[in-house]
């Protein structure tokens, strides 16, 4: 049996659905000790989900129909990589909804912006993590992706970014 997914793009009438999704991810995160987008009870507004929504290309994936997951793509990244020649896509807050995790969707996802980064005639397709969140850089690994560098973040306490790429092909 198959499993129907989908990925389009977001729109204001998603922005509660996808609040709770990138909420849902935020609390995977703490409970592995990574507060890479805050501590508990931090959490994401729909504010700041609706703000997102406007200003970036921010994507639904859709399970059997059902929103079950959020990512943003950019063209980007200075932030953590620095100028860089455009040669690749950066996916950001990928998250999937509780109950959804275990059923592919990271790697569909993934799957499906490494064709996007293909089709602009891009060669990798790029994403950063918490360096000690070692469960979440095991699975980005497990999907083919290198470590390619690290980004130390200049404020104190700052957090250290692994950064990785994988070939868009």
């Amino acid at each position: 049996m198959t499993t129907s997914k989908s990925i389009r793009r977001a729109t204001a009438e998603d922005v509660s659905v996808l609040t709770q999704i990138r909420n849902d991810a935020h609390a995977k995160k703490v409970a592995h000790g990574d507060y890479a987008w805050g501590k508990e009870g931090d959490g994401f507004s729909e504010k700041w989900v609706r703000n997102n929504v406007s200003e970036k290309e921010v994507y639904v994936v859709e399970l059997e129909g059902t929103p079950a997951g959020t990512f943003s793509f950019e063209l980007d990244d200075e932030r953590h990589w620095g100028p860089q020649e455009p040669i690749a896509g950066y996916v950001h807050g990928l998250s999937v909804r509780k109950g959804s995790n275990g059923r592919g969707l990271g790697n569909f996802m993934l799957d499906w912006c490494a064709h996007k980064v293909s089709g602009l005639n891009r060669r990798f397709i790029r994403l950063d993590c918490a360096v000690h969140n070692a469960k979440l850089c095991a699975y980005y690994e497990s999907l083919g992706f290198i470590r390619v560098g690290l980004y130390p973040e200049p404020e104190p306490d700052g957090y250290v970014w692994s950064l990785y790429e994988k070939l868009a092909d």
